[in-house]
């Protein structure tokens, strides 16, 4: 495939590019997830990190990159064609899967487990780096490969298949080191080919042109992240985007450690492939939802999305913290709110990525990266510290523990058949040459384990010595099983401590090393309720917020529902409307309809002057109400039939000096004149440039019958212009846009 100087956005999103992309970003996903996953649980298993440690720590190790790097990924992905970097980056997945393979050797070693341990580790801070360079790329990517109109519905493939990747990847990593526990190098060898395989897929994008080639290294790293930040916030709509992306990322970080919290409270606990499963879940919801919200955005970023997934969210999180003891009803309630994520996020990104600047886009999703890692890693503290302060209370109450009920050496152990390093039997030799063995609890469960009883091994004594009744005895805990030993797993020969403790009726045993210290067990079933209820307090704050950055975010929820099926509406010219500072929109918007279509097309709060002419607002309801309070400026004829205009140029003043957008109706009749007199002094007053827009209806093709309508942002009018100039542009637009509908303006 050879090099071209220029790249023609594809009209839909059946191109090789674009699939291409797909594919090489899903695995690259699924692999970042699927090694962060397994080096989890390997360095819990063989003990270089305590389980609560690694929960913690292995998310800081994977977006510390995001952080770190965040300079030097925007700066390559603007500098350079984005399908070169995307196709390096796939290339060091291939290197990273072999180091994973040399630490999971070395870990297997008896003389070298901790150097394996350290190097599967490091293998996740290189995966959070190649995440790091990667994702600037792809979503940079994502507005050269499609035409706008076609770009929401690209990125809800792109997030569905995104957030399907990362839960996956979180799956098989548990699964696959369940199945390859006792040989784990198989764990990075089925990762290699798949590395493999999105490297050749990467391969399938077409050569696009580098976005600011003349940029120059930068020779202070924290420079352009200061000026990015600076433009970030300065922007309205880059700043809402921003916002609410990091919002995400803290959520998905935060909920993925409250539902393993949430298998490790389970009496017996979850396998840890079981709860990756649960936990899977969530990524059918967000492969029905973010494709759906792509769909239904139509041909414009639709904010009114934003709030109606925020809602969802909430509510399906309370019902999860009532309902989380039920798993059949969480697994559905887990999908609805991977659904509402969908509608929350999507819209999110398509702003994101048609809001930055064209030769700076790669900076700016970095400079996004770098607060949504600072989002992660503050949900991976609240978590930790959320913790430590349930144990503090009566959330997670202290058990009394039993210790020394058996203490010797192992003689043998007996592992589950295919369930590497799940212990079925432990024998233990005690000082007095007292042999003791205890057998895993699904052994003893039931009239069949009764009845079997005397074929094990069993010593009955045992029990009475240890004060239990068998038929209480029903879940035999060992350390190892559970991650808490510190050490490879139990082998013949090792110096063991066995405690004893009972948890909502059942009895536990815990082996543990004999130089370990006992350590402290909580009750931790009500713990994951109160998560998810910080959960869903958390979303309703976010939603606050975005809704102080864009006041009008209902009355767009209530107008997009409201408008299904009633007509499909495009917004064009976009990258005319600027992302700061005060604007008049000059249109030809006459009446509530169609001044409402206007504002759900534009990115920031946006306010209507509009002249109460016979059929301007004959709605009723409550849209038309939220409307009058948020987008409408109405300007009411008196008993005489004359205009006061002293209330509405007020509020417009007020309008265009709090940086927002103003739109004035060219269409007004018999109060043009006095429209023209307001329009030239708003902008004497605040010096806000005119911007014409074209709104209208077309009929449809003979196959459908929505009609189509269309707002048409123009340049920038000179500043001579005067509001007939204006008039006369709005209609060359209108005039342009039947002719060239899928264009840009």
């Amino acid at each position: 495939m050879g090099e071209s100087t220029s790249y023609e956005p594809a009209e839909d999103l059946n191109n090789r590019t674009f699939i291409g992309l797909i594919v090489a970003q899903f695995l690259a996903g699924f692999n970042d997830q699927a090694i962060h996953a397994a080096a989890m649980f390997y360095a819990i298993h063989t003990a270089i990190l305590a389980e609560a440690k690694a929960i913690t720590l292995m998310p800081i190790l994977f977006f510390a990159p995001w952080a770190i790097f965040c300079t030097l990924a925007g700066h390559f992905a603007d500098k350079y064609s984005k399908t070169i970097t995307l196709r390096v980056w796939k290339f060091s997945e291939v290197v990273i899967s072999l180091f994973l393979i040399l630490g999971f050797y070395l870990g297997s070693n008896a003389d070298m487990p901790y150097v394996g341990g350290w190097i599967v580790m490091a293998c996740v801070f290189l995966m959070g780096m190649h995440a790091a360079f990667f994702a600037p790329a792809k979503y940079g990517a994502m507005p050269e490969i499609l035409k706008p109109h076609v770009l929401s519905r690209g990125n809800g493939i792109l997030e569905s298949t995104t957030f399907l990747a990362s839960i996956l990847g979180t799956v098989s990593g548990g699964v696959l080191f369940s199945m390859f526990r006792e040989n784990p190098v198989m764990i990075g060898i089925i990762l290699l080919v798949l590395s493999i395989i999105g490297s050749a897929a990467s391969f399938l994008i077409d050569w696009l042109p580098a976005a600011s080639p003349e940029r120059e290294f930068p020779t202070n790293l924290f420079r352009p992240l200061v000026e990015n930040l600076q433009l970030m916030f300065r922007s309205r709509p880059l700043a809402l985007a921003v916002l609410g992306i990091a919002f995400f990322v803290f959520m998905v970080a935060y909920m993925r450690a409250s539902m393993l919290m949430h298998g490790e409270t389970r009496n017996p606990r979850w396998e840890e492939q079981y709860t990756s499963l649960i936990v899977a879940t969530v990524a059918l919801g967000v492969g029905l939802g973010s494709p759906l919200a792509g769909y239904v955005s139509g041909g414009k970023v639709e904010l009114g999305l934003v709030p109606l997934g925020c809602i969802g969210m909430t509510l399906t999180l309370v019902f999860a913290a009532v309902t989380i003891q039920n798993t059949a009803i969480l697994v559905v309630v887990l999908i609805f709110i991977g659904f509402f994520s969908g509608f929350y996020i999507v819209p999110l990104y398509t702003l994101l990525q048609h809001r930055a600047p064209k030769k700076s886009k790669g900076e700016l999703v970095a400079t996004s990266n770098f607060i949504n890692v600072t989002g992660a890693i503050i949900a991976s503290l609240l978590f930790f510290v959320l913790v430590q302060l349930g144990q503090r209370t009566n959330i997670t109450p202290r058990i009394d523990v039993t210790d020394k009920v058996a203490e010797g050496t192992v003689v043998d152990v007996k592992f589950v058949p295919h369930k590497h390093g799940k212990i079925e039997k432990v024998t233990i030799q005690t000082e007095k040459d007292r042999t003791v063995t205890f057998e895993a609890a699904s052994k003893w469960i039931g009239d069949a384990g009764k009845e079997n009883r005397d074929r094990h091994e069993f010593d009955a004594a045992v029990f009475e010595l240890f004060g239990v009744h068998f038929e209480e005895t029903h879940a035999v805990e060992f350390t190892d099983n559970y991650f808490d030993v510190l050490g490879a797993s139990l082998k013949n020969g090792d110096s063991v401590i066995v405690s004893s403790h009972e948890l909502r009726k059942i009895r536990h045993y815990r082996i543990r090393m004999a130089d370990q210290p006992l350590e402290p067990v909580y009750d931790k079933e009500g713990l994951p309720s109160y998560l998810f209820l910080g959960a869903a307090l958390m979303t309703l704050t976010i939603l606050f917020l975005l809704w102080w950055k864009l006041p009008d975010f209902f009355v767009r929820s209530l107008f997009w529902y409201q408008s299904l099926g009633q007509f499909r509406l495009k917004a064009v010219g976009m990258q005319h409307l600027p992302t700061e500072g005060p604007v008049i929109l000059t249109t030809n918007c006459h009446d509530l309809t169609s001044c409402l279509q206007l504002v759900s097309a534009t990115d920031r709060t946006t306010k209507v002057i509009l002249v109460e002419e016979a059929g301007a607002i004959d709605e009723d309801g409550l849209l038309r109400t939220m409307a009058l309070g948020s987008n409408l400026i109405l300007v009411r004829r008196g008993s005489d039939g004359t205009i006061s205009w002293a209330d509405a140029e007020r509020q417009a003043l007020e309008t265009l000096q709090a940086g927002h957008l103003l739109a004035i109706s060219v269409d007004g009749g018999a109060a043009n004149d006095g429209l023209a007199t307001l329009a030239q002094h708003l902008q004497k007053e605040t010096g806000a440039p005119m911007l014409p827009v074209f709104c209208g209806q077309f009929d449809s093709g003979e196959n459908d019958v929505t009609p189509r309508v269309r707002v048409v942002f123009g340049e920038v009018a000179p500043s001579e212009a005067s509001l007939n100039d204006c008039k006369l542009l709005i209609a060359g637009l209108g005039e342009w846009i039947r002719g060239n509908d899928e264009g840009t303006v």
